[in-house]
This record gives structure tokens, sequence and C-alpha cells, in this order.
């Protein structure tokens, strides 16, 4: 079986499994199999293991029990829901297993980036439910799948700690308070290229919340060593999202989380976004610049010159425009929306760009 195949096949396996599961009873909910059992070795670690899972599922189904009857709409269930987050994410981090403080941390950078995006008051407390029980489903893994390097472990080890997602979503099912914030756990595993798990989404079709997770909670992984078993500065942990833009990562959450982690203000990282999102569109100008250009006969020239912006003009024929060391357009004719665009660039950046034209033509 090619991997491909065996990765669908994984997926789909692990995908029956977690259904099921979430049509038993709360008491049949994950618990530690024989295989998982042997995985230990040490038998006061499971012990331990053991005791934090089934605390775990007796707090959640002693929740269930205390407010199944009150109103969605009653304001003390706001206060009770936030109550029991806290102290869930408090019991999961006793688990030998999972360090103290990361859910938190991820939680309150996750907040951050969400500030950025104009999503609703409901939206940003489902991020921070998600956040803080990310981990929730990690505490149904054998020892060997929280303490190996992420590279190192077996494609189907690989695949099972993956669905603690899915695990997670099962222990908290049924209720629906939280169904937004189980929705970003289940999904915080997808890529954005749509190889992630479990569900292959892609893009924009990944919830937001769960691309904003994937991003920070990785982030840390990668800091702490268990994603690739060497510890790493936030530099090098920063360069190892940066790579996987497009692929794992959501490319503009990455951005803003740099310049979240550079501890940039609310304001100044709106301001990044719209310079972002401007930069994008020139940068499709350009590239469509050069696919008309390319059909054409190339532009050809003796003088190049630079001008300033208050020279530029209709219908000049430009080598490059460039701000500092940033690419704005390359061999096009002038026209208004890329006066307009180099004005307005210009005022943002605080900097007078460089403009190189064509001044005589062959």
């Amino acid at each position: 079986m090619n991997s491909a195949k065996q990765v669908n096949s994984i997926r789909n396996r692990h995908n029956r499994g977690m259904k099921n599961s979430v049509n038993r009873k709360s008491a049949e909910l994950p618990c530690w199999s024989v295989a998982s059992r042997n995985a230990f070795g040490d038998n006061n670690l499971l012990n331990e293991f053991m005791k934090i899972e089934e605390k775990v599922k007796q707090y959640i189904e002693q929740f269930k029990h205390a407010t199944e009857h009150l109103d969605p709409a009653d304001e003390r269930l706001k206060k009770l829901d936030i109550d029991f987050v806290r102290k869930l994410s408090r019991i999961i981090e006793t688990h030998p297993g999972i360090k103290d403080g990361q859910s938190k941390y991820i939680a309150e950078k996750a907040l951050l980036i969400a500030a950025v995006y104009d999503i609703s008051a409901e939206q940003k407390v489902d991020i921070l439910y998600a956040g803080l029980l990310i981990q929730l489903g990690k505490i149904s893994l054998p020892e060997k799948l929280l303490t190996k390097p992420f590279y190192s472990l077996s494609m189907v080890d690989k695949y099972r700690f993956l669905g603690h997602a899915v695990d997670g979503e099962v222990l908290l099912h049924g209720l629906t308070q939280f169904k937004g914030a189980v929705t970003l756990i289940r999904h915080q595993n997808e890529h954005y290229n749509g190889e992630g798990f479990p569900d292959g989404l892609v893009e924009h079709n990944i919830p937001l919340g769960s691309r904003i997770l994937s991003v920070v909670s990785d982030y840390i992984a990668y800091l702490e060593g268990s994603m690739t078993g060497k510890v790493m500065f936030a530099d090098a942990a920063l360069s190892q999202l940066i790579i996987q833009k497009e692929s794992h990562y959501d490319p503009e959450i990455v951005d803003i989380f740099m310049h979240v982690l550079r501890g940039e203000t609310l304001e100044e990282l709106k301001e990044t976004i719209a310079q972002a999102k401007l930069l994008a569109v020139a940068t499709e100008r350009w590239r469509k610049g050069l696919v008309l250009n390319a059909r054409n006969k190339p532009l050809r020239t003796t003088t190049i010159v630079e001008i300033a912006l208050s020279q530029l003009r209709l219908g000049m024929k430009v080598d490059s425009i460039y701000f500092g060391s940033e690419p704005y357009i390359r061999n096009c004719i002038v026209d208004q929306s890329i006066i307009d665009n180099v004005t307005l660039l210009t005022k943002r950046y605080g900097k007078n760009p460089i403009i190189k034209i064509f001044l005589s033509m062959k």
C-alpha cells in the first residue's frame, strides 16, 4: 500500500472509530486499551494516567448533570461555563505527559490573533475555550505518544496522536454550549493545503479558530522540541512556521502571529493586515503584468532612469517600483490604479518608493 492510500486508510478507520465512540453512552467514552497499557511498562505511571483520565470524565459528567436543566440564556450558565473550562484545563495539565501552562499560552495568543478579525464575541469565546481545552484528548494517549518527538513516530502512531483532537470532541459530546469550541478542537490538525487530519479540509474551509490554534500550538511544539526532538529558540521555531506557510498553515495568520510575538498593539496589527492585503493585490497585479508582457514583445531600452512619485505619469513604461527591498511591480505600463496604489503605499510605509522607468524605447 502506498503512503497516500495508507494515510487515507488510517484516517477512515479512525473516523469510523470516533463516530462509533460519539454514539456510545458516556460511561463508554474512550479508555485505555490493552495495547495502551502495554505501551507504558510502568504500572505506577499508567495508574496515574488512568486516574487523571477518570477524573476528567467524572468532572465532565458532573457538569452535564448540573447544567442540563438550565436555560441556555441563563446568565448563571455562562459563569458556570467559564469556571468549568478553567478547572478542566487545570485538571488536564496535571497529566504527567502534558506540560503546565501551555493551554493558557495558546488561548491568550490565539485571542490576540483573533482580535484582528471582524468576528463576533461568541466566536472569540469559542477560541478561548478551544485554546484552554485543546489538549483534552491527549489524556487518552499512551505515554510513548506524548513523550517521543512527533517526527520519530510511525505513520500509524502519528495519526493516532493527531486523533487526540477527535478524542477531545468525543469527551465533550452533548455539551451543546461548547459546540463551537468542540468544532475548533476537532480541526486543529487540519492543513491549509488539505492534507491534514481528520477531514482533509482546505484553506478557508478550515474554521478560522482552528487555523489560529494550529499556528500557536505548533509554535509551542517546535519551541519545546516535541515536534522535532530538538529544543528551539523562538526565531528558529517561527522559521518552521514560515517555511510551511501555504502548506500547513494559513500564511496570513503566520504573519499576524509574527507581529503578535513582537508585542504590537491591536491597532498596529490591523495596520499590518491592511498593508499585507494591499501588497497582495499589488503582487497579483505584478504577476498579471508579467504574463501580459510575455504575450507581447519584451520591453527593451537603452536607458533606465529613477524618478520621484510626483513625476509618475499615465502611460509611462516602468522597469520596477520598490519600497525598500519589497517589490511592488515590474515591467508594466502605468495606469491610474498603479499610481493610486503607490501613493497609498507611500503613506502607509512612511517612505518614498524607488521608481525606475524606461526613458527611451526601441
